[in-house]
């Protein structure tokens, strides 16, 4: 899996500076995407889907 490293760490015993795109193991990648030290490399990342636009509201009758 590829991952983009946030914060400086190591692989398998290789340093990963920040910055670096690292293609790591499935179980490595998971790991440090849950500590917050990884992101999915930018090719990777999933288009976003346009939210579904909200129905517009009824108006109520004022109470008196």
């Amino acid at each position: 899996m590829r991952i983009l490293i946030l914060r400086q760490t190591a692989i398998n015993g290789q340093p990963a500076r920040v910055g670096d795109v690292i293609d790591a193991a499935e179980a490595d990648a998971r790991t440090l995407l849950l500590m917050r030290k990884a992101e999915l490399a930018p090719d990777l990342i999933p288009e976003p889907t346009a939210p579904a636009a909200p129905e517009p509201r009824k108006p109520r009758s004022r109470k008196s």
